[in-house]
Formats: structure tokens, C-alpha cells, sequence
């Protein structure tokens, strides 16, 4: 093992954290990104230069990346999320890719979970008002009685509807890859159907083939007036200029978002009073980054050994 050399390009590692502890310990590290910003092509192209393995975030995977990355033998994503990786270059190149899908399980369910009530509750327009030194309450709305439409039935999928069960929400949910949920819980066929009978609608899926959005306006269309949108899975799942109508239209009454298409996010949808919106900071909590460190690290240096046998 004392051959393989490691690139950190993740924009957030504790440097000082257990996990690169013994990362230093077990392998040779060759480069840490201590910017706080996600790299671009051009920049992890130098970063890979001599690494056979990478802790990696959300950083651009792209085919020219890893055709010039010709040391590289194993990825190890901190996150679930593998859109950012071509994963058919690197099999074409025997990369082995892995990813931490553990540790942001309920990190990203109470994220979900606090999205939805500032949205519900509207607490950053209260707050804002507050600072301006008005007091008069807005319309609002409970969770409990709604109907909850999850998209992907995975764990963190599951999760949020244990959640929301326990807040007294009817779950319903869509996923062609899960036959059954709890025996309480309502399976529907297609998207459309879900839409139609969900007064709350939170995104789990992976990313589509293509990065197509799964939520579009014939979707939207079909959504109860008023409903609520939560997306902490991968910002193409939602097409953005149609939530942007859905909004102005009132048929959204609300969104929360943790991920964006193009990210970080600059875009007109910061301007609607009835968005609240994070910086895809869903699973940076103290305990899941350093349980998914720890996991990222454990798979880079497993995998570095299998990939020398």
C-alpha cells in the first residue's frame, strides 16, 4: 500500500478529523484542496496527476478528466450522488467508484424534514418581516392530514416517510424499483398519479439518464393547487423554469431546495418570497460528515487493495 498516492479534492474535509488521520496513516496523500470551493475540470485535472485514489466530492468526473488521470484506479465519493462521475469512462478505464450511502441517511431526512416546515410555516419570510419590524401573521399551513408524496423509496426515501408518518401525514410514494412500503403506505403507478393526490411532494430519486427532470410543467400541471415541493436529491430532478411558473401561478405554494442544476445557485428562484433554499448543505451535519468521511476513506483504501490483486 505504501506505493498508492491520494488526492483529497473534495471542497470539505476536516483536515485534522479521524478520517484523515488515518488516511495519512495508511496511504501518502499528494494533494488536499484547502480552497473551500469545488474545483473545475481544469484544476482536478492537476490535482490527479500521480494519485491512484481520490476522496472526492461533487467535482466534475468528466471523461477528459479521467482519460488524464492515468494513475487513477479507485474514486471514493463522500455522498450518494454519482452524476458528477462518467461512470462509463471510468469503466472503460477500470476505476473502481464508490460512494458513502450510509452515513447521510438521516442527516438528509431531518434536512428534508426542516425544509418543509420553514416552507409550511413560512419562518424565513416571518423572520425577515420580523427585521423589518412587522408582525402580522401569513398564511400557514400543518403537516399533519396531508398527503405526502415521496419520489424514490430508497433509504433516505424511507426515512422521510417515517418522519412524516410520525407528524401524521398520509404517505404515498413512486418508485418502479419497490413493490411494497408499509402496509399503511399508498404505492402509486406513475408520477402523474402521485402528483394528483399530494399535497406535499419531496424529491429521493437518483438522476435520470440524460440529467432529465422527473418534475417538468406536465408534472406541475397535474399537482393539487397549493401543494408543497422539496427537492434534496439532485437539482435536474426538478425543471426550474417550471417551478418558477408553478410558483408565480400559485400552484407550488411552496419550495424547499437543497440542490440546484448549475450550483452554487445565482438564479432568479432566490427572488420568490416563497422559496426557502440551502446550498446543498443536506448532509453536513458534525456526526453524518464524519461518519461519511470515515466510510469514504475505509472504501478508497479497500478498493486500492482489491484493485491490485
Amino acid at each position: 500500500m505504501g506505493q498508492d498516492t491520494v488526492a483529497v479534492t473534495i471542497r470539505s474535509f476536516d483536515p485534522e478529523g479521524p478520517a484523515m488521520v488515518k488516511l495519512r496513516g495508511e496511504l501518502s496523500v499528494c494533494y488536499v484542496n484547502r480552497d473551500g470551493r469545488r474545483l473545475s475540470e481544469e484544476e482536478l485535472s492537476r490535482a490527479l496527476r500521480g494519485a491512484t485514489g481520490v476522496i472526492a466530492g461533487t467535482e466534475p468526473f468528466t471523461s477528459r478528466v479521467l482519460e488524464a488521470a492515468r494513475d487513477l484506479r479507485v474514486i471514493s465519493r463522500v455522498g450518494v450522488g454519482l452524476d458528477s462521475v462518467d461512470l462509463e469512462a471510468a469503466s472503460r478505464r477500470d476505476i473502481i467508484v464508490t460512494t458513502t450511502p450510509i452515513a447521510p441517511v438521516q442527516a438528509v431526512a431531518e434536512h428534508t424534514l426542516a425544509l418543509l416546515l420553514a416552507v409550511a410555516k413560512r419562518i424565513p419570510l416571518y423572520q425577515e418581516r420580523l427585521r423589518q419590524g412587522e408582525d402580522a401573521p401569513l398564511p400557514a399551513t400543518l403537516l399533519a392530514g396531508k398527503t405526502a408524496g415521496i419520489v424514490g423509496m430508497g433509504r433516505i426515501g424511507s426515512r422521510v416517510g417515517e418522519l412524516l408518518d410520525a407528524l401524521g401525514c398520509r404517505i404515498a410514494y413512486f418508485d418502479p424499483a419497490v413493490d411494497a412500503g408499509r402496509p399503511s403506505w399508498s404505492r402509486k403507478g406513475s408520477l402523474e398519479e402521485l402528483a394528483e393526490v399530494a399535497d406535499i411532494i419531496t424529491l429521493h430519486a437518483p438522476a435520470q439518464p440524460g440529467n432529465r427532470p422527473l418534475i417538468g410543467r406536465e408534472i406541475i400541471s397535474r399537482c393539487r393547487r397549493g401543494v408543497l415541493l422539496v427537492n434534496t436529491a439532485r437539482g435536474s430532478l426538478l425543471d426550474e423554469e417550471a417551478l418558477a411558473r408553478g410558483l408565480e401561478q400559485g400552484v407550488i405554494a411552496g419550495a424547499g431546495l437543497d440542490v440546484f442544476a448549475r450550483e452554487p445557485y445565482h438564479g432568479p428562484l432566490l427572488r420568490s418570497p416563497q422559496l426557502v433554499a440551502t446550498p446543498h448543505v443536506a448532509s453536513s451535519t458534525t456526526e453524518s460528515r464524519q461518519q461519511m468521511e470515515m466510510e469514504a476513506v475505509d472504501s478508497l483504501i479497500d478498493a486500492l487493495k482489491r484493485s491490485r490483486r
